[in-house]
């Protein structure tokens, strides 16, 4: 008898156990696919540097579409000088209309200015004394590409000159800009350098900052003591051009980031990029972007690469409660034909009762060197099983 009462109390337990124990029930994946369509275009690469494109449409950057073969890093030259002001926005943000707060010249950015002028860097005329905005620093750093300016508005965001070049470093870190390095604030350094591919993400980056957009497309400004300056990106306003920046040093050659406007035939505004670097002189740079925006205005795709409310998974439960998984906005991207994307569902198992609408995940695309992860939730509550299906289970 009390072996009995013994194996009474264990199967007691045991049912008990099996009642309580957690219940989690794993995703089954609807899209998992990779997929390209059509030919590649043939890309008019520059003979004698390097250059990379890219894309944006809403706001949805597609990341490198392409590059030229065997990039290298390479100086940058005031291409630099958009991850300043970046990282100046970072530390000290600005609305569009904002003026912002004062930058009061000191002797030392006079000493500064006097010491680059002699060297033949491009610099724009302080004195001590002077009072700056924020907003009016950074016209001076990014129409006429003021080096001076760089370095008085990299102490006065970040307190030194290190620190902002750690604070770039660490944001092109974020971009996944990973053959770039900072040596200075203004790109005159030959040390500082970076590729084509990284530079279309500090591109996208940059413009996506509506200060940073809205000054690259002016083609002037005023300043307190130097006057009328003006924008050294000598094609601004030709063939759709909004920007970026340009650069220009012995050793870099002549670089440009530059971004350009299109429109598709829904009315939608797409953003073209590109970045050139190595150039004999700067002007060949902006041949070689005109060329390149040409090829992608005539053969870049817009492709609905998912769409809203889409079904991309779902969640099948033993006691037969289930739900789809579906994502949530729709991903249109600039592609060129035979462009690879890869889609992919990373969604986590789920305790029931689930409320419908919860996230689990996200769908994870990667087209050419971007990714996306669009959130995916749940489209119906799925409920736990009952009493007698939880005493009796088995294998879940």
């Amino acid at each position: 008898m009390a072996g009995l009462g013994a194996a009474a109390i264990l199967v007691a337990a045991l049912v008990a156990w099996n009642a309580l124990r957690p219940i989690e029930i794993a995703p089954v994946q609807v899209i998992a696919s990779s997929f390209s369509e059509g030919t590649p275009p043939e890309i008019p690469w520059p003979d004698q540097g390097q250059a990379a494109v890219g894309a944006a449409v809403g706001g949805q950057g597609s990341g490198v579409l392409a590059a030229s073969p065997n990039a290298t890093p390479q100086p940058t030259g005031s291409v630099a000088k958009v991850m300043t002001a970046l990282v100046v926005l970072e530390e000290r943000p600005l609305r569009v209309g904002e003026q912002g707060p004062t930058i009061l010249v000191t002797e030392q950015d006079v000493q500064d200015y006097r010491q680059m002028l002699a060297q033949g860097q491009s610099v724009v005329p302080v004195v001590a004394g002077e009072v700056l905005t924020e907003y009016q620093a950074l016209q001076g750093l990014l129409l006429p590409s003021a080096n001076n300016f760089a370095l008085m508005l990299a102490r006065w965001a970040s307190g030194s000159l290190q620190q902002h070049l750690d604070r770039m470093s660490a944001e092109a870190r974020r971009l996944g800009m990973t053959q770039t390095a900072f040596a200075d604030a203004s790109g005159f350094s030959p040390q500082t350098r970076s590729t084509p591919s990284d530079l279309i993400r500090l591109g996208e980056a940059a413009m996506r900052n509506p200060v940073i957009a809205q000054i690259v497309d002016q083609p002037e400004a005023v300043l307190p003591v130097a006057g009328v300056v003006y924008n050294v990106n000598a094609v601004l306003g030709q063939d759709g051009i909004v920007g970026i920046k340009t650069g220009n040093t012995p050793e870099a050659g002549g670089c440009y980031l530059f971004a350009a406007t299109d429109r598709l035939d829904d009315g939608r505004e797409i953003l073209l990029f590109g970045a050139v670097q190595g150039m004999e002189t700067l002007r060949d740079a902006f041949v070689a972007a005109e060329a390149l925006l040409r090829v992608m205005r005539l053969t870049l795709e817009i492709r609905h690469i998912v769409h809203h409310y889409q079904v991309v998974g779902y969640y099948q439960a033993p006691w037969g409660a289930s739900t789809d998984v579906i994502a949530t906005r729709d991903v249109d991207l600039a592609l060129w034909p035979g462009a690879a994307v890869s889609v992919t569902l990373h969604a986590r198992p789920i305790s029931p009762p689930a409320a419908r609408g919860t996230t689990v995940g996200s769908l994870h695309l990667v087209v050419g060197g971007a990714s996306y992860d669009v959130p995916v939730v749940t489209v119906r509550t799925v409920p736990g099983p009952s009493i007698p299906a939880r005493l009796t289970r088995v294998s879940w």
